[in-house]
């Protein structure tokens, strides 16, 4: 007798398993942003659900996360508007969006004129199944994105975050971590978690699953929308046995790059 088991790749500090069937198994992709390292750079990875801005468990349906990330409204109301800005006031300022379907996945590309005429241009992707690519929100520096995380289902009310990305030093990572009124999220009481509410608590507070009968979207939640069409698209395309997107059985394929980042541009070089 042999117990069964799965396949298993060691990458960027983390262990990933193919677990479908041995004949389909794809190529596990590489990604430039983190194959390729500034002067000083390595990667490191953590499993603390960084992005969630709770605990490393978070207790609600992944997708209630994963939404967000395509949300870009929500920055300048749940962290620039309720308690004043949580994360630099460049973020603080209503953009304008534009969504976009990619060949893996939605961009939201947001744009905040500045005060000296250029603008603060700033990408993110959510790229299916899991991945979350959101550069730094207190934007420590105008690059391409630093890291990204793959946002798991533990079951179907619970997910964690796993993430791994370019530091210059030990523990840089966990420092990306938000602070809200100066303190890490479980050292906040119950009081502070009302006063100053973050993503975990607009998340959360939608219940274990959100009920999506209830909803009523507005032209803001576009993005939204797009990922779950994308979404029920792939699974329809599984459920015909072809290869959904992002799936390459090509080992000398390069490594997948980003749009996603935070930029300083000329207005004139986004007309």
């Amino acid at each position: 007798m042999r117990q069964p088991w799965y396949p298993v790749d060691e990458r960027y500090g983390l262990i990933f398993a193919y677990m479908g069937p041995a004949e389909k198994r794809p190529v596990l992709p590489a990604y430039e942003c983190l194959e390729t390292m500034d002067d000083g750079e390595f990667v490191e990875a953590d499993d603390s659900s960084i992005g969630g801005g709770g605990p490393a468990v978070i207790p609600c349906n992944w997708l209630q996360h994963f939404e967000n990330v395509v949300d870009p409204y929500h920055v300048p109301v749940l962290h620039g508007s309720f308690s004043g800005p949580q994360f630099t006031n460049m973020m603080a300022s209503m953009p304008e969006v534009k969504f976009d379907k990619t060949p893996r996945g939605i961009a939201v590309r947001s744009i905040r004129k500045q005060d000296d005429g250029k603008v603060f241009y700033r990408v993110t992707e959510a790229v299916l199944p899991t991945l979350r690519v959101v550069p730094n929100p207190r934007v420590a520096q105008f690059a391409r994105v630093e890291s990204i995380g793959w946002t798991l289902p533990i079951d179907d009310t619970s997910f964690r975050i796993y993430v791994a990305g370019r530091v210059k030093n030990s523990g840089d990572i966990g420092r990306m971590r938000s602070k809200f009124n100066g303190k890490f999220w479980w050292d906040m009481t119950e009081a502070e978690h009302q006063q100053f509410p973050g993503d975990y608590e607009a998340q959360v507070g939608q219940g274990p699953q959100t009920i999506h009968s209830e909803e009523h979207f507005g032209q803001s939640d576009r993005g939204i929308l797009m990922l779950r069409r994308m979404l029920t698209e792939q699974l329809d395309t599984m459920a015909a046995d072809r290869d959904p997107i992002g799936v390459s059985f090509d080992a000398s394929a390069p490594a997948v790059e980003f749009e996603a980042g935070n930029y300083i541009r000329n207005s004139s070089s986004l007309s």
